[in-house]
């Protein structure tokens, strides 16, 4: 059902959905393992598709994610169905300092991303980032991921560059080939404000 529900809103909205399929159990596992995330601290994902990264985020602790941004209500709906009890807040990323304070949050410590930013136009990076940059702790890391293909794209170079501007350090993981397509993941520590 999940990969029907995926495959119907890439047709429908590739520029939102920005991939083929869902992430694999490999990258949610790739993605998690490189989270650094602590018990009591304020996790949120970006993204959740169908919800392969929340259920692999709600294995390693029932509070993780605090909740879920998703753009596409039927994505949203496929994320409820996969991971009961997560909170799933339909809207933009880029209006993540709203849906904390609208919880009464303070900073997040850690975000997950399954955000398509390298398929994106420049000005829908750039407020995105800024609304990322907005909401995480100075100490905060996200942690996001793009496909092997990016690197020789305009965008996916100039997503690259503003994860440079926007945070102190961005260290780049192995390719997980057991993902279709391939994709490797972007560790991002301390933000620096807006991009």
């Amino acid at each position: 059902m999940a990969i029907g529900t995926f495959l119907s809103a890439a047709l429908r909205h590739p520029a939102v959905v920005g991939a083929i399929g869902p992430s694999s159990r490999h990258l949610a596992a790739d993605i998690v393992g490189r989270l650094d995330a602590r018990p009591g601290q304020l996790v949120v994902e970006l993204g959740s598709g169908t919800g392969p990264m929340t259920r692999a985020l709600a294995a390693v602790d029932r509070a993780f994610p605090r909740f879920a941004v998703e753009a596409l209500p039927e994505m949203a709906a496929a994320t409820r169905r996969a991971v009961p009890g997560v909170e799933v807040v339909e809207g933009s990323a880029a209006e993540l300092p709203r849906f904390l304070a609208e919880r009464g949050l303070g900073r997040i410590d850690r975000i997950v991303s399954g955000l398509p930013f390298a398929a994106w136009p420049e000005g829908l990076q750039r407020e995105v980032l800024d609304g990322i940059l907005a909401a995480l702790a100075p100490d905060g890391r996200m942690v996001t991921f793009t496909y092997t293909t990016s690197p020789c794209t305009p965008a996916g170079r100039r997503f690259r560059r503003l994860l440079e501007r926007s945070f102190a350090r961005v260290t780049r993981g192995a390719t997980v080939w057991a993902n279709l397509p391939p994709a490797f993941v972007y560790v991002c520590d301390g933000p620096r404000g807006a991009a």
